[in-house]
C-alpha cells in the first residue's frame, strides 16, 4: 500500500489530485501539509480541511509556511482558482481543525515514525520541504520517493516572469534547495499539463457522472474553466485545443503529478537530467534550468516526466469522481 504525505496549496487542481489519491485502491493519505501558494495560507488550510471533511479522509492537516524562505512577495493565483482557492464556490466552513505542530516538523516526524514506507508529494511551492530538509538533512533517505509538481522544463511558464512556473516562481530558493539536496525526485512540470488537458468532451463525461464527488468538482472548477476559456479566446492561446472542443478545457498539473505516482502506466516517457532553479533577480527568476545534453557533467537529480498516457490518466480521474 502506498502511504502519502501530500504537501499542497489547495487550489482547484490540488483538490482533484487529493480526490484521486483518496479514491485509489491500496493508497492511504497519511497527512496533508499546507503551504501558501495559490492563495494565502488561511484560505489554503481551510480548503485542506474542507477537502478532508468532504472526502471523509482520515488524515491530519498540518499548517505550514505562509511566506517564501526570503519572505518575497509575488502575485497569487486567485485569478485561476478564485479568491478563496476553491473557485469561490461557497463550500461550507469545515468543522475539521488543523493538527498541532508545524507542517515541516510533521514531514520530518512522520518519516521518522514510518521510515521507508512513505511517499512525499509536493503540489505547491517547496517551502515546507526546504525547511524540513534544514531540520533533517537525512530526510531523503527516509522517504520512498518525492514527486514534485513544478517547473516549466522548456521555459513556457505561467507567471509574470514568463519563463517560470508558479510553484518554483513563488519560492525559487526553496525549489533550488530541494532539488540540490534530494538525490532523485520525480518532476511533473506545467508544460506537460498544457500538452494533456482534460478536454471539453471528457469534462462533459466527468460532470455527467453526477456523483457527489463529480458535482463537487464541477462546482469548484467553474471559475477556473471560465478563466482558461477567456485566456484562450482573448490571447489566442491554442494549447492543444481541438476545434471541436471549443475552449472549455481544464489544465490539471497537480492531478497529473498524483497520477504518475499512483500508476506507473501513466508514464510513457521520462528522462533523468540535472535540474536547478534560477534564484537571481530578473525576468528569469524561478526558471527551471535543465541540463538536457549533459554538458555540465553533473549527476542527474530528477526524473522528468515528458510524455503520458492520457487514457490511463483520465481513467484515474473518472474513478475519483465516480
Amino acid at each position: 500500500m502506498k502511504q502519502l504525505v501530500i504537501d499542497t496549496d489547495p487550489g482547484v487542481d490540488d483538490a482533484l489530485a487529493i480526490m484521486m489519491a483518496n479514491a485509489h485502491t491500496n493508497t492511504q493519505i497519511k497527512a496533508i501539509t499546507t503551504v501558501a501558494g495559490n492563495v494565502e495560507l488561511n484560505h489554503i488550510t481551510t480548503n485542506a480541511c474542507k477537502l478532508v471533511e468532504t472526502l471523509e479522509i482520515d488524515a491530519p492537516v498540518y499548517i505550514g509556511c505562509g511566506q517564501s524562505l526570503l519572505n518575497t512577495e509575488v502575485e497569487d493565483a486567485a485569478g485561476f482558482h478564485g479568491n478563496d482557492g476553491l473557485g469561490d464556490a461557497n463550500i461550507p466552513t469545515p468543522s475539521t481543525k488543523f493538527a498541532k505542530g508545524h507542517a515541516s516538523e510533521a514531514i520530518c516526524s512522520l518519516a521518522n515514525k514510518h521510515p521507508d514506507t512513505l511517499d512525499l508529494v509536493a503540489l505547491g511551492p517547496l517551502t515546507n520541504i526546504a525547511v524540513a530538509l534544514m531540520i533533517d538533512p537525512d530526510l531523503p533517505q527516509k522517504y520512498n520517493s518525492l514527486t514534485i509538481m513544478g517547473g516549466a522544463l522548456r521555459a513556457q511558464g505561467n507567471t509574470s516572469n514568463y519563463t517560470s512556473e508558479y510553484n518554483f516562481y513563488r519560492d525559487p530558493e526553496a525549489a533550488n534547495m530541494v532539488l540540490s539536496r534530494w538525490p532523485m525526485s520525480t518532476i511533473v512540470d506545467w508544460e506537460i499539463s498544457l500538452a494533456n488537458p482534460i478536454d471539453s468532451e471528457n469534462l462533459s463525461k466527468l460532470f455527467a457522472l453526477k456523483s457527489k464527488h463529480s458535482c463537487f468538482f464541477e462546482k469548484i472548477s467553474r471559475k477556473t474553466i471560465t478563466h482558461i476559456e477567456e485566456l484562450i479566446v482573448s490571447k489566442d492561446l491554442g494549447y492543444n485545443v481541438k476545434s471541436s472542443d471549443g475552449a472549455k478545457i481544464f489544465y490539471a498539473p497537480d492531478p497529473l503529478a498524483i497520477a504518475v505516482l499512483l500508476d506507473p502506466n501513466v508514464i510513457t516517457k521520462s528522462e533523468q537530467k540535472f535540474v536547478t532553479v534560477e534564484t537571481a533577480p530578473g525576468l528569469s527568476r524561478g526558471q527551471s534550468l535543465v541540463d538536457w545534453l549533459g554538458i555540465t557533467g553533473k549527476t542527474p537529480n530528477a526524473n522528468l516526466i515528458t510524455e503520458i498516457s492520457t487514457k490511463h490518466f483520465l481513467d484515474l480521474v473518472e474513478k475519483a469522481l465516480s
